[in-house]
Parts: structure tokens; C-alpha cells; sequence
């Protein structure tokens, strides 16, 4: 396989098993840090595959599949660390579009902090429910496919979007054609040297991390080269969504919580209706505690669970690129 960020050729095999048991190699270019999948998946598959099959692979319970109002009704609750690093952008007069919205659930949140919103997903269901609920345009093509005019937006946000894609070159580059001159772009990954996968001894995790939905498995200097090479300038932040309860799941028992709610909620104490108050009040600001300065130390060491990458457009020497 080659590198799409440095062209080289790359022989250095990370992993041979994906989550669902399917023997299939991932590789990792040791110069760009960019880990890929070992796969030839067309554009027009993906397309299909993530307007009908993904949420039976990509959902938040391990049992059955949700719907979009499922899907909205968990995840609006976890849009906090997104909506805080990207407030200082956010204003009246602006206008922002996420690629990827799914059901709408950080599009809800941000529609009374910018001038106008504008979502896309190739997911029917979950864009015709966004709509809806956002009380905004969403479409359901690739962006050049939109009527959407170029450079009229002063945000173009995609979360957990960027691994999915066929090329990431691509994709990034032609956000950049609908942003305004000095506009924002927002990324957010998951992070390849995140401690569960690189800090724990995990084998089922190990596992579980790769999957076929994931084209591509980035760390800092990956998605930092990425970017440049495309025309920004900015900063990666470390985003830890899942508690400090959640890891200890994983380093005890090596298997996920049936809920993602469980690990990404603030941890509470299962106690006894008879546990005095006393107790209840100081083992529960403990783990609080805990649970602040694990994330804290996660940080530090920039082994969050997901990487998000804040941005600006620059000159347009790179449109060329």
C-alpha cells in the first residue's frame, strides 16, 4: 500500500483482524504515523453501505440497531466538549455546515449560537429526522452534489466523519472550496495511540478498535500533515468522551459496556438505598475526582480517545494541492 500523505510505499502491518472476526490487515505509514485499512472499496459502496447498513455496525448499544430518534436522544447529550472548543467561532452573522450530522444531535445544539445551519448525511432516515428537528437544510448527496454555494460558509464541522472516507486528501480539500477565506474547519477522529489500544494489554480492545467502517487510523502528526498539506492552520485538542468507569470496564473484564451512555455519562456510584449520605457524598466526589484528573493525565500524554482538529483557512496558493 502507499501513503496518500507522503506517496511511499509501506509494508508495516499493525493489525490482522478486525472486530467482526474478518481476517484483514491494517497498515501503518511509520512516517505520517496514518494507519489504513487493506481495502479497494469503491466510492459508490460506501455511499450504500452508510445510507442503509452502517447503524447496524455503528450504534451505541451492542443489542439491536437504532433509529435516528434513538440516535439524537443519545448522542445530543455528549456534544459539550465539541460546542465549548468551538465557541469562540460561533456568532449571529455565521453560517455553519456539518458533514455528517447524522441525526442532527450537535446541529440542535449549535442552531441558536450561529446565523444558519446546514447538515448532510447519506443516512435518509437520519437527514430527513435532522431536518426536522433542527428546523434545517440537510441533503444527503457528497458535497459538490449540494447547491450549496463555495466559500459561503464561515464553519464546516465533520466529527468521527474523516476515517470513513475513500480519500482524506479529497475530503478534506473539498471542504475547503465552501469555506470563506480565513473560515474554520472542525475534525474530529479517533486517536490511534489512544490508551486503551496503546497503554492497557487488551486483546479483544486491540480488536475491537479496527473495523471495516474505518478506512483510516490517525494520530497527531497525521491529521497535523493532513491539514497542511491542504491548506490550514491550527491545533489539535485531546477530546476523552468515555469515564474513567468505562476504562476500568476494559482493563477488567476486556469487553465493552452494553450502553455507550454508561462510559460516557458523568460515573455514578451504584449505592445502596441505606448508604448514609455521608458516604455517599465522599466516595461520589472521589470518583468524580478521579474521573477529572484520569482524563486530565490522558490529555497530557495525548492519549484521548478522539482528536479534534481546529482550524483556518489560508492562502489559496494550496488549492492546487
Amino acid at each position: 500500500m502507499k501513503c496518500p500523505l507522503c506517496n511511499k510505499k509501506i509494508s508495516k502491518i499493525i493489525a490482522h483482524e478486525l472486530r467482526d472476526g474478518t481476517k484483514q490487515k491494517v497498515f501503518l505509514c511509520e512516517r505520517c504515523e496514518l494507519g489504513m485499512l487493506d481495502t479497494n472499496v469503491s466510492e459508490d459502496s460506501l455511499k450504500k453501505y452508510y445510507s442503509k447498513e452502517y447503524r447496524s455496525v455503528g450504534k451505541p448499544k451492542l443489542s439491536g440497531v437504532s433509529g435516528p430518534a434513538e440516535l439524537f436522544e443519545i448522542y445530543q447529550e455528549f456534544q459539550e466538549d465539541r460546542l465549548r472548543l468551538l465557541a469562540p467561532h460561533f456568532g449571529k452573522t455565521k453560517k455553519l455546515l456539518e458533514i455528517g450530522c447524522s441525526s442532527g444531535m450537535f446541529l440542535y445544539h449549535v442552531k441558536n449560537k450561529v446565523g444558519k445551519i446546514t447538515g448532510i448525511d447519506y443516512d435518509i432516515n437520519a437527514a430527513a429526522y435532522a431536518a426536522k428537528k433542527c428546523d434545517c437544510p440537510v441533503y444527503t448527496t457528497d458535497l459538490d452534489e449540494t447547491p450549496l454555494e463555495k466559500e459561503s460558509f464561515d464553519i464546516i464541522a465533520a466529527f468521527q466523519v474523516l476515517e470513513h472516507v475513500k480519500s482524506p486528501v479529497r475530503f478534506i480539500k473539498d471542504i475547503r472550496a465552501y469555506l470563506k477565506p480565513g473560515g474554520v474547519i472542525a475534525i474530529e477522529i479517533p486517536n490511534l495511540v489512544a490508551a486503551l489500544l496503546s497503554v492497557y494489554n487488551l486483546p479483544f480492545y486491540k480488536k475491537f478498535f479496527f473495523h471495516k467502517s474505518h478506512l483510516w487510523y490517525h494520530t497527531e502528526k497525521s491529521i497535523g500533515k493532513l491539514m497542511v498539506m491542504c491548506g490550514y492552520r491550527g491545533k489539535v485538542h485531546y477530546v476523552q468522551d468515555y469515564n474513567f468507569v468505562n476504562h476500568m470496564n476494559w482493563v477488567l473484564n476486556d469487553h465493552p459496556q452494553p450502553d455507550c451512555r454508561q462510559g460516557m455519562r458523568a460515573p455514578v456510584l451504584p449505592f445502596c438505598d441505606d448508604t448514609p449520605i455521608i458516604v455517599k457524598k465522599a466516595l461520589q466526589n472521589f470518583i468524580t475526582k478521579t474521573d477529572k484528573n484520569y482524563k486530565k493525565i490522558l490529555g497530557r500524554f495525548k492519549m484521548t480517545a478522539n482528536l479534534l482538529y481546529i482550524g483556518e483557512k489560508i492562502s489559496n496558493k494550496y488549492e492546487t494541492v
